[in-house]
C-alpha cells in the first residue's frame, strides 16, 4: 500500500485500524443480532484495588463502556468511562478521513488531494490520559463525599 499522508507512521496505523475492524464489526453484530449476548461478569474478575481500597480504579468501567458501546449506547459508554467513547470517536474520524483521502488520491493520482487524513498526534493520547484520571478523580471524589 503506497504510504500517504504525511508520515508512514498514519499508513501503518491505518492498516491496523483496517485489522482491528473486522473483530469489532464482528462484535457489533454478534450483540445487536440477539444471537450472543456478552455477559460482563464472564469477561472480568473482581477488581482488586476496589476490593482493598473501595476506590474506583482509573479502568473500572472500561468493560461495561465498551458492552455500552458495541450496544449503540454511547451515553452510557460514556458515562461508564468517557475515554472508550474517546477512543471510539478518534478511531472512526481517523479511518474515515484517511479511507476519504485514500479513495481520492487513487481517482486523481497527480493531483494533490483536497483531503488530508487525520493525523495521529502525541496530543491525542496525552487528552486521553487527563481523561482517563480526571473521570478516576469525579468518580473516587463521589464515591468520598459521598461516605
Amino acid at each position: 500500500m503506497k504510504s500517504f499522508g504525511k508520515r508512514p507512521t498514519d499508513s501503518k496505523l491505518y492498516i491496523l485500524g483496517l485489522i482491528l475492524a473486522i473483530p469489532i464489526a464482528l462484535l457489533f453484530f454478534l450483540q445487536n443480532s440477539g444471537t450472543v449476548n456478552f455477559d460482563v461478569t464472564d469477561l472480568t474478575s473482581p477488581c482488586l484495588f476496589h476490593r482493598v481500597s473501595g476506590l474506583y480504579c482509573p479502568g473500572c468501567g472500561g468493560t461495561r463502556a465498551v458492552k455500552a458501546l458495541l450496544e449503540g449506547r454511547p451515553a452510557a459508554c460514556f458515562f461508564y468511562h468517557p475515554f472508550v467513547l474517546y477512543c471510539a470517536v478518534i478511531y472512526i474520524l481517523f479511518m474515515a478521513s484517511h479511507t476519504l483521502e485514500f479513495i481520492l488520491q487513487k481517482k486523481s493520482p497527480h493531483k494533490k488531494p483536497f483531503v488530508r487524513g487525520f493525523q495521529a498526534r502525541l496530543s491525542y493520547l496525552y487528552a486521553g490520559v487527563i481523561l482517563i484520571l480526571s473521570q478516576w478523580l469525579v468518580k473516587n471524589l463521589l464515591v468520598i463525599l459521598h461516605d
